[in-house]
């Protein structure tokens, strides 16, 4: 009866052949899944251009991200926006198939590229007005922009897995491979620009304590007399490059990327009842037993890499060498990351996804020991880059495979999937942001938490692979 009740929950029979020779549906492989299929080159082209999109985008948002706890530091009020922001991709989640929907796959993601430009500009003008509605605007937009991202190429992979005849998740993990490898890349290129263009502001942010015993900074909406704070000509310069950035991703995606053809059984029905099943579906998807057992190494992965957004890059880097070379630093970790995430791609046919997943895990364990007994006064600059390189490792080993696992176990429910998997790794990027708010709570405090979390995670993890490798999933 639990089976049962897993498998139509999960909308399909259960996985079939574990490990690297799993596949998805039955019928994606045994009958032509859509009208008319692209070649495999017109497919990698897709995937380029999605890629370079979301690499242009994410280099202005990625960095300025960086920034946030440094810039504004004295009022709290950038780490208070990107909560915000998570805040608003939360509850847009719930919205994102009718969002998705309305706009089509193409269209949401050029339509949201604006919202990640006006978060930008907001920053111009950074007082609590401007700044937390343009967030909580991004967050909504988020959402949707990464759900159909994700739909677009697994829907991809899976078209060319049949054309060429290959198992669907090999070609999804390829493909994730080579997206998460340009989307890191963006850490690159983004914190090359903040580094070069903010070179001599690296006098040391003025906090009673760095490192493990760093705390929060309070939180000050109140607006100055005579209006807010006005950035200097660096910040100024820097945020009109990474507008400019970050608009180049709407032509790229207008004018270079094709629609997928449409599947044969997708639905003509009105638009108002499909918008209500995908909003269903999207729901109904928690009760999944395959699902709940990912739900923690969700939260987990946002959380951790809102870890090493504001609170590595504040209390480790700007705590003690200045705003001015956080960028070099997270370049270690974009390149690291994007390097990782091409390379666990193609790793996985050898060595299935378990590997990967332990890997990525253990080594994230070992970095929040060392954080928690590291002094980074004593510290030089190549010991925060490699920490950061570390981090970046250890976050392409779980995110390149999570994203692949969702995929394929949801390839018939891609948008609510891809819409849940958003909406726990934002909740898992707010709860970070938000409690990076307060004074009483430090990093350390927040590394203990991580390490409980990353722990249960895992344990959850053995349990969906084991439930997995049950012969009556077969």
């Amino acid at each position: 009866m639990a089976n049962d009740e897993e498998s139509s929950l999960l909308g399909r029979d259960g996985p079939s052949n574990f490990g690297k020779s799993f596949r998805t549906l039955p019928n994606s492989t045994n009958s032509p899944p859509c009208l008319q299929l692209f070649s495999p080159l017109r497919y990698w082209k897709n995937l380029i251009v999605v890629s370079v999109a979301f690499m242009l985008i994410m280099s202005a948002f990625g960095a300025l991200a960086n920034l946030q706890s440094s810039l504004n530091y004295s009022s709290g009020l950038g780490v208070a926006s990107l909560f915000a922001l998570y805040l608003g991709l939360i509850l847009s989640s719930f919205i994102t198939p009718l969002i998705v929907r309305l706009l089509s796959v193409k269209g949401t993601l050029v339509v949201c590229c604006f919202f990640y430009a006006l978060y930008t500009a907001a920053n111009f003008y950074p007082v609590a007005y401007t700044l937390i509605p343009a967030a909580v605007l991004l967050g909504i937009a988020g959402s949707p922009f990464w759900a159909a991202a994700s739909t677009y190429m697994t829907t991809s992979a899976i078209q060319q897995a049949h054309v060429t005849d290959d198992v669907p998740e090999t070609v999804i993990n390829r493909f994730n491979g080579v997206f998460f490898c340009f989307f890191r890349l963006a850490q690159v290129w983004g914190n090359l620009i903040s580094s070069l263009v903010l070179h001599d502001t690296s006098t040391a942010v003025t906090m009673n304590h760095c490192g493990r015993d760093s705390c929060g900074s309070g939180i000050n909406i109140i607006i100055p007399k005579g209006g807010g704070h006005v950035p200097d000509k660096q910040v100024s310069v820097l945020l009109s490059i990474y507008i400019g950035i970050g608009l180049l991703a709407v032509p790229t995606l207008t004018f270079l990327l094709d629609r997928l053809p449409r599947m044969s059984n997708q639905e003509n029905g009105d638009l108002i009842s499909h918008v209500c099943d995908h909003l269903t579906s999207t729901t109904h998807l928690m009760k999944s037993p395959y699902l709940l057992r990912l739900i923690p190494i969700m939260i987990y992965n946002g959380a951790e890499q809102a870890f090493i957004v504001a609170d590595f890059t504040q209390s480790f880097v700007s705590c003690t060498q200045g705003p001015g070379m956080v960028g070099y630093v997270m370049i270690g970790y974009g390149g690291a990351d994007a390097l990782a995430s091409v390379i666990f791609g193609h790793l996985e046919k050898y060595t299935g996804r378990i590997a990967i997943f332990i890997f990525g895990g253990i080594l994230h364990l070992a970095l929040m020991i060392v954080f928690e007994v590291w002094n980074p006064h004593t510290s030089a600059m190549w010991n925060l880059i490699l920490m950061s390189v570390g981090w970046g490792v250890g976050d392409a080993a779980l995110q390149t495979q999570m994203q692949s696992m969702v995929g394929v176990l949801f390839s018939d429910a891609q948008e609510p999937a891809f819409a849940n998997l958003r909406l726990w790794q934002a909740l898992g990027f707010a709860l970070t942001y938000v409690l990076a708010i307060p004074h009483v709570v430090c990093v350390s405090g927040k590394l203990y938490g991580l390490m409980t979390l990353l722990t249960f995670s895992l344990v959850c993890y053995i349990l969906e692979e084991y439930a997995l490798l049950r012969p009556s999933n077969h």
